[in-house]
C-alpha cells in the first residue's frame, strides 16, 4: 500500500510543484534523507506532515487515493500502475458527474506570490469539477491540473467540455480491464 501511495503522491508533486525538494523543504520542513526514507517505507511522517501530503488532494481525491492504495493490495494490475488507476478514476468520476448534470465547473488560474515562492507550478489552469449536496460544506471536488492554454482553448472554441474530455483527457492514462 505504501508504494502505491508514494507513486500517487509523486505524481501529484510533479503536477503541482517544480520539484519534490520544493515540496518537502517548504511544506514539510524535512531533510532530503528523511524524504527518501519515507519514500522507501523506512520511516513514517509525522501526523502534521501527513496532513500536508493529504492536502495535495481534495477531500474526494484523497478518498480515491485511499481506495486505489487498498485495491493495489488486492489487484495486481492496480499494484503495477496505481497512478494510472487513480488518474483514470479521477477523470472517469469527473466525466460521470458532468454527464449526469450534477456538477459545476470553474477555472482557477490565479496563484499567490507565496505559492510561487514555495515552488508551486503557476503555468497551469486548475479545472474544478464540484458536486453539491445542498448541505453546508458538503461538496465534493475534483481538480484537474491542465496547461494554462486549455482554458482559452475550451472558452474560445466553445467546445463542449465532455467532447474535450473525450479528445484530450481519456487516453492520457491507459486503462486496464480488471
Amino acid at each position: 500500500m505504501h508504494e502505491s501511495l508514494v507513486q500517487i503522491v509523486l505524481q501529484a508533486l510533479k503536477e503541482q510543484y517544480t520539484s519534490e525538494k520544493a515540496f518537502y523543504t517548504s511544506q514539510l520542513g524535512i531533510s532530503p534523507q528523511s524524504w527518501d526514507r519515507w519514500k522507501k517505507g523506512q520511516q513514517g511522517l509525522k501526523a502534521e506532515n501527513m496532513k500536508k501530503v493529504a492536502a495535495l488532494f481534495t477531500d474526494y481525491e484523497w478518498m480515491m487515493v485511499q481506495k486505489v492504495c487498498r485495491n493495489a493490495l488486492l489487484i495486481t494490475e492496480v499494484r503495477m500502475n496505481p497512478v494510472s488507476e487513480y488518474m483514470n478514476m479521477k477523470y472517469f468520476v469527473a466525466k460521470k458527474w458532468l454527464s449526469a448534470g450534477i456538477a459545476t465547473i470553474g477555472f482557477q488560474k490565479d496563484f499567490t506570490e507565496e505559492e510561487e515562492a514555495n515552488g508551486r507550478k503557476t503555468n497551469q489552469t486548475i479545472l474544478r469539477i464540484e458536486t453539491h449536496y445542498d448541505f453546508w460544506s458538503y461538496t465534493d471536488r475534483i481538480e484537474l491540473r491542465l496547461p494554462g492554454i486549455v482554458q482559452q482553448q475550451i472558452q474560445t472554441e466553445k467546445q463542449d467540455l465532455l467532447e474535450w474530455f473525450g479528445q484530450h483527457v481519456e487516453n492520457r492514462y491507459p486503462m486496464h480491464n480488471v
